[in-house]
């Protein structure tokens, strides 16, 4: 009997490598990949939304001394305005995300069309300084804006929030329109419209949002406030004849002059183009 159970235990032990090799082996886990966006790239993209448009200033005719006689000097002020447009527009920029970190670096400009505008025209009331009368109007108006600015960001993944600064420009077509007028003493004030544009600059700065809906996409919101400070404008020359007629007097140029500021709320599609691709960790 213990003979047996001695032979048997050898066989046993003879067969368990050969048993254990059969038998399943439990697979190893398999490590979790997870992509996270990146968002380095160069992109293109279009804007839309609306503006608004805040000037205050002043209207001034300096005196001037002619063969009708000595002028006295009048200043008009403007109280501020605030006009609104829709602008729409497109953008282009490129932005660098380094492997592992959140933040994110870039530079951006854009272009959009806009239509805001500011009229102002005289009344009629006691104390209206001269040489000002009712019925005279002086407008300002703008068609586009551009920006170049750079931008610095804080990414969770595909979301990102930004803060973005630079210069902006924008154009500024002023209308002067003295209507005229016959006044005491036979004086006559001729009509006189004078129009004159320039192209302002000033700094600009804003916040935004972006979320990256797929790898190449993304969509935005971006608010940016900028101030182009005080420019004067040229208004023309005033001029008055005599009834007879005994030769002109002139003023000195008469001028424009404004403050602008604005505010644009835009809303924002962009494209990017593959550069590096997304970052992949593991763990």
């Amino acid at each position: 009997m213990k003979r047996a159970f001695l032979v048997g235990a050898g066989l046993i032990m003879a067969a368990a490598p050969a048993i254990a090799a059969d038998l399943p082996v439990k697979a190893r886990p398999m490590v979790p990949v997870v992509t996270v966006y990146n968002w380095s790239g160069c992109y293109i993209g279009a804007n839309g939304g609306g503006k608004w448009a805040r000037t205050s200033g002043s209207v001034d005719v300096a005196g001037a001394t002619g063969p009708a006689g000595t002028g006295a000097a009048g200043s008009l002020p403007f109280d501020g305005v605030t006009s609104s447009t829709g602008i729409i527009g497109g953008q282009i920029g490129c932005n660098w995300q380094a492997a592992g970190s959140a933040w994110v670096f870039g530079i951006e400009g854009d272009a959009d069309a806009q239509r805001w505008s500011a009229t102002r025209t005289v009344v009629g009331r006691p104390g209206l300084p001269f040489p000002f009368v009712a019925g005279d109007s002086f407008d300002i108006r703008s068609d586009w804006q551009a920006s170049l600015r750079g931008r610095i960001g804080y990414a969770w993944d595909r979301w990102m929030l930004y803060a973005t600064g630079g210069v902006a420009f924008t154009n500024a077509k002023v209308g002067t329109n003295f209507i005229a007028t016959v006044g005491g003493a036979g004086v006559v004030f001729p009509a006189t419209i004078v129009s004159d544009t320039k192209t302002l600059v000033g700094p600009t700065a804003g916040l935004g949002l972006e979320y990256a809906f797929a790898n190449n996409w993304s969509f935005g919101v971006e608010g940016r406030y900028s101030w182009y400070g005080t420019q004067t404008y040229n208004a023309g020359l005033l001029a008055t004849l005599a009834i007879p007629p005994t030769g002109p007097f002139t003023f000195a140029p008469s001028t424009q002059t404004y403050k602008v500021e604005t505010l644009e709320v835009t809303a924002r599609l962009n494209y990017k183009f593959d550069w590096g691709g997304p970052v992949v960790a593991r763990y």
